[in-house]
């Protein structure tokens, strides 16, 4: 099963499962999709041979899908996806692309909580699956290799989020993470930091 419908029936059984039963004791579900902004904040150098260089992943445009479960009106457990392609950047020339695809668990403290207006923060945990490293042309003149592969990693981070209400049940919703992140090249190669800070805009169903 792939990932991506692996997490679609993920979220499904978490809306299932909890709807019925939590719904009466004042629980509530919220599902979302939407665009995500993903912004690497550093870079790092690298050595190939003789030569070292900057290497730093570009800002790209991908999709997110998740769900929150409300635990009352104060603590939400939120579980999302993130897909996008990140351009390499080796010396400021593009040497590649590899895809950036974190499964994120937040622990949500809601201090503003209204049909209308719904801010929240709190710790974030990422599995990020990091695709391998496909090089073109310059990318594989430097690297002597066509592609590269890269590890998966686990990260920290931090969130912020707020919903704004439409009607009962309907709401645009916008949040931004940071990620404690590095991306590393397989078999005990170089990594580079990362760091990204990624921005979501969307739209959720809360019931």
């Amino acid at each position: 099963m792939s990932v991506k419908r692996s997490l679609a029936f993920a979220l499904a059984a978490v809306a299932g499962l909890v709807a019925s039963p939590a719904l009466a004791q004042g629980t509530h579900v919220k599902i979302y999709g939407g665009a995500a902004y993903v912004a690497p904040l550093s870079e790092d150098n690298i050595t190939v041979g003789s030569v070292t260089d900057s290497v730093k992943a570009e800002q790209q445009v991908g999709w997110n899908l998740g769900a929150e479960v409300r635990l009352g009106k104060l603590i939400g457990l939120e579980l999302d996806y993130i897909n996008a392609t990140q351009d390499v950047k080796v010396g400021g020339a593009t040497f590649g692309s590899t895809t950036f695809s974190p499964f994120t668990g937040t622990v949500n403290f809601h201090l503003l909580h209204s049909t209308l207006i719904d801010l929240y923060l709190g710790p974030s945990y990422s599995y990020v699956n990091w695709g391998d490293l496909e090089l073109n042309q310059q990318g594989q003149a430097f690297f002597g290799s066509s592609g590269l592969g890269t590890d998966s990693e686990s990260a920290w981070g931090a969130a912020v989020g707020l919903d704004v209400g439409i009607g009962k049940h309907f709401a645009i919703t916008g949040g931004l993470r940071y990620l404690d992140l590095k991306l590393q090249a397989s078999s005990g190669g170089q990594s580079v930091a990362v760091n990204p800070l990624i921005g979501r805009l969307g739209v959720a169903v809360r019931f």
